[in-house]
C-alpha cells in the first residue's frame, strides 16, 4: 500500500484547481460537494495505507521515492515518509480535516457562491500542504508545503477581506511566520550545505559529522522557524488576531495543521536537536513559558474563541516542553489527542455562537445549555478533556504522559514539573469558565436547531475521540518510539488533582464574576498582560513610534505639534495621556492636516499590535528601499508583455462576438464554405 501514498494529497490538490482555475459557473450544492470531497477522499486514500502500516510496513526510515533531479553536483530527491511519526501525524490531519470541512459545508452555506468557491479552494490546497508538510522526506517538498500552508493561513484568516481588522490580522500572520520561515530556510540551507543532500535521513544521519560550533546556529535556526509556526514566545502574537477568520478555519488552523506544523518539524529533526543541547534546552524554556503564560492569559479573556486561541498556544508549549525535553513520541501523542479536543471545542462553540447571535463573547453563550444542548454538552466534554480531567477524559492521559516526561527529566524537572502543573490547574479554570457560564439560565427563548448531519457528525465523532482516545495514549507513545515514563505516586496524584482544582477555581470565578474583572484590570493596568501585546511592556511606545515613523514622513511633526499643544494645556481631542501609539492607535489624516497647520489635531485610534505593525512598516520600508532597485527584471517584463498582448488580442477577439443574428449566420455560411472547400480539396487525387 505504500505507492498510495503520494497519492493522498491529491484530491486535495485537485479540488483546489477545479475550484480556484476551471472558468465554469458552479451552483452552491456543486462548490460544497467538490470542496467537502476534496477533504474526505484523502482520508480515504490514507486508510489503506495505515492499515498496511500497521500491518508491518510502518518502520522509522520507511520512504517512498517520487522524483529525482540530478543537477550535476548533487542529486535532490524528492520522495515522502513512511514512518510511525508520519503516519500519526498524517492520520490526525486527514482525519481533523475531513470533520472540519464536513462542518464547513453547513457553516458557510450562506455565503455568496464566488466566496464559498474561493474558500474552500484555499481550504483544499491548505490541506494539501499540511499533508506534504507531514509526509515529506526532503527538505524541497517539506519547505513548498510549509511555505503553502503560510500563504494559505494569510488568505484564509483575511477571507472577510472587507472588514480591515481581518486583512490586518491575515497581514500580521503572514509577514510574522515569513520572518520565522526565513530563519528556517537559512537553517536548512547551512544543513545541506554540511551534509550534501536534501534528504532528511541523510541530513540526520551527518549530524554527528557537523562541528559544534556550526551546529548549534543551525539547531537555533531551524527551532526558531518551528517555533514562530507554532506561535511561541516571542512570535506568538500572531494567533489571537487569527480569530478573525471562520470559525472553521481557527478549528483547522488550530488543532492539527498550522500551528502543529512547528511541533512536526521539531520532532521530525529530534536527533539534531538532541546534538544539540543548549538549543533544546532553549526550546523547553521557550515552551514552559508559553504554556504558562498562555493559560493564565486565557484565564481573563472575555471572547471565547480569542480563549481557544490562548489556550492552543499553551498547549503547543507542552508540547514544545516534551520535544524540548527529548520526548518527542509524548509530544506526537499529545498532539493527536489535543487536535481531537480542541477542533472539538471551536465547531462547539461556532454552534453555540450562531443560536447566540454570531456573538463569541463568553456571556453571550449564557443559556446555551437550553438552546443548545448537544452543542453545549460537546463542548463540555471537549473543555473536561483540554482539562485532563483524571481517568474519563483523553486529555488526562496525553497531558500526564508530558508532566511524567517532565518529572523524569533531570535535576530542572521538579521546577519545570510545578510550573506545568499549575498551567495544568489555570487550564482546568479557563476551560469550564466557560461551560459553568454557558450552562447558566438565561432569559431568551430556545434557538431553532441549525446544522443538521453535517454539523453532528463531526462533533459525535470528536467527542468520542476526546473521551476514548486516552486508551490509545500509551500505544502511540511506543507506536512512535518512546516509552512512557513512570514517575512516584505523590507527582501523579497531584498531576490529576491540578485540573479538579482549576475546575473548582471556575466555579469560584463565575460565582464572584467582580473578582475576576478586577484581577484582570490589575493585569492589564501591568500591561505585560494585556491581549495582543503581552509581553510588549517595555518595548510597545519605543516600537509603536519609529513604526509610525516609518510609515508617514509627516508623523513626527504631527505628533510633536500635538504633545506640545498638551503640554501647553491645550485639550488635544482623542489624544491619550501619554501616547497615541502606545494604545495601539493609528494617527489619522486629519491629525496630520490639523496638527501641520496649527489647528487642534484629532486622533483616531485603531487596536493593533505594535510589534506586528512595527514589522508590516519596516517590510514595506524594504520593499521600497532595497527590493524596488532590482524589479521589474527582464522576465518580469517579458511576462507581462506576454500578458499584456494575450489580453489585448483576446479583447479584439471578443469584438467578433457582436450578439447579431445576421453577422452569426455570416459566420456559419463561411465557415460551411471553408469545410466544403476543403473536402473538395482533399478529394483530390
Amino acid at each position: 500500500m505504500a505507492q498510495l501514498l503520494p497519492f493522498v494529497p491529491m484530491p486535495a490538490l485537485l479540488g483546489f484547481i477545479v475550484l480556484s482555475l476551471v472558468p465554469i459557473a458552479l451552483p452552491r450544492a456543486a462548490v460544497i460537494a467538490l470542496g467537502v470531497g476534496a477533504a474526505v477522499l484523502p482520508a480515504i486514500l490514507f486508510a489503506p495505507v495505515a492499515l498496511g502500516c500497521l500491518d508491518g510496513g510502518c518502520v522509522a526510515g520507511a520512504v517512498v521515492p517520487i522524483l529525482s533531479i540530478d543537477t550535476g553536483v548533487f542529486v535532490a530527491q524528492i520522495a515522502m515518509s513512511m514512518d510511525p511519526l508520519s503516519m500519526v501525524t498524517g492520520g490526525t490531519v486527514v482525519l481533523v480535516g475531513a470533520l472540519v470541512l464536513i462542518y464547513s459545508g453547513a457553516y458557510m452555506a450562506s455565503e455568496p457562491v464566488p466566496d464559498l468557491r474561493r474558500f474552500f479552494a484555499v481550504m483544499n490546497l491548505f490541506l494539501a500542504g499540511m499533508l506534504a508538510v507531514v509526509f515529506a522526506a526532503d527538505v524541497i517538498l517539506l519547505f513548498l508545503g510549509w511555505e503553502t500552508i503560510g500563504l494559505c493561513s494569510f488568505m484564509l484568516i483575511a477571507f472577510y477581506d472587507q472588514l480591515p481588522k481581518a486583512v490586518s490580522a491575515g497581514r500580521k500572520a503572514l509577514i510574522t511566520t515569513r520572518i520565522a520561515d526565513s530563519m528556517l530556510l537559512a537553517g536548512l540551507m547551512m544543513l545541506f550545505l554540511s551534509a550534501g543532500t536534501t534528504r532528511l535521513d541523510g541530513m540526520l544521519a551527518a549530524v554527528p559529522a557537523i562541528d559544534p560550533w556550526r551546529l548549534a546556529p543551525i539547531a537555533g535556526l531551524i527551532a526558531l522557524g518551528a517555533l514562530g509556526k507554532s506561535a511561541q514566545i516571542p512570535f506568538h502574537t500572531w494567533l489571537p488576531s487569527a480569530m478573525a477568520g471562520p470559525t472553521p478555519v481557527s478549528a483547522l488552523l488550530h488543532s492539527a495543521t498550522m500551528v502543529a506544523a512547528g511541533v512536526i518539524l521539531l520532532a521530525r529533526l529530534a536527533p539534531l536537536f538532541a546534538a544539540a543541547p543548549e538549543i533544546s534546552a532553549m526550546v523547553a524554556m521557550l515552551g514552559i513559558a508559553t504554556a504558562a503564560l498562555g493559560a493564565l492569559v486565557a484565564l481573563i479573556q472575555t471572547d471565547v474563541k480569542k480563549l481557544l486561541a490562548f489556550s492552543t498556544m499553551s498547549q503547543i508549549g507542552f508540547m514544545v516542553l516534551a520535544l524540548g525535553l527529548g520526548a518527542p513520541a509524548v509530544a506526537l501523542a499529545h498532539f493527536a489527542i489535543h487536535a481531537a479536543f480542541k477542533s472539538l471545542l471551536f465547531l462547539s462553540a461556532g454552534v453555540m455562537s450562531h443560536a447566540s447571535g454570531g456573538s463569541t463573547a463568553i456571556e453571550a453563550l449564557r443559556g446555551a445549555r437550553y438552546r443548545q444542548p448537544w452543542a453545549f454538552w460537546a463542548f463540555a466534554i471537549g473543555a473536561a478533556s483540554l482539562a485532563g480531567l483524571p481517568v474519563i477524559t483523553a486529555g488526562w492521559y496525553s497531558k500526564e504522559a508530558v508532566l511524567a516526561a517532565v518529572w523524569s527529566s533531570g535535576p530542572w524537572g521538579v521546577p519545570l514539573w510545578l510550573l506545568a502543573a499549575t498551567a495544568a490547574m489555570l487550564t482546568g479554570a479557563y476551560a469550564f469558565r466557560v461551560v459553568f457560564v454557558a450552562g447558566s439560565q438565561s432569559a431568551e427563548l430556545a434557538a431553532p436547531p441549525w446544522g443538521g448531519a453535517a454539523v453532528m457528525i463531526p462533533l459525535v465523532v470528536l467527542t468520542t475521540v476526546a473521551v476514548a482516545g486516552g486508551l490509545s495514549v500509551g500505544a502511540l507513545i511506543g507506536f512512535a518510539g518512546g516509552t512512557p515514563d513512570h514517575i512516584p505516586l505523590l507527582p501523579t496524584l497531584l498531576g490529576a488533582a491540578a485540573p479538579i482544582l482549576g475546575v473548582l477555581l471556575a466555579r469560584q470565578i463565575v460565582r464572584h464574576p467582580r473578582e475576576l474583572e478586577r484581577a484582570a484590570q490589575r493585569l492589564r493596568h501591568v500591561r505585560i498582560f494585556r491581549v495582543d501585546v503581552l509581553y510588549y511592556y517595555y518595548f510597545v511606545r519605543r516600537f509603536r513610534r519609529v513604526a509610525f515613523v516609518l510609515g508617514n514622513a509627516e508623523g513626527t511633526e504631527a505628533f510633536a505639534r500635538a504633545a506640545e499643544l498638551r503640554r501647553e494645556g491645550v485639550e488635544v481631542p482623542g489624544l491619550p495621556a501619554d501616547d497615541p501609539l502606545a494604545h495601539g492607535g493609528a494617527v489619522s489624516p486629519d491629525f496630520i492636516t490639523r496638527a501641520t497647520e496649527g489647528q487642534t489635531p484629532v486622533v483616531r485610534l485603531v487596536s493593533g499590535d505594535p510589534v506586528g505593525r512595527f514589522v508590516v512598516a519596516a517590510a514595506r520600508l524594504f520593499v521600497s528601499g532595497f527590493v524596488a532597485r532590482f524589479r521589474p527584471d527582464a522576465i518580469d517584463r517579458g511576462w507581462m508583455g506576454f500578458a499584456g498582448g494575450f489580453g489585448l488580442a483576446w479583447a479584439q477577439a471578443r469584438r467578433v462576438q457582436t450578439g447579431r443574428v445576421r453577422d452569426h449566420s455570416l459566420w456559419i455560411a463561411l465557415g460551411c464554405a471553408a469545410l466544403l472547400l476543403f473536402a473538395w480539396g482533399t478529394s483530390w487525387r
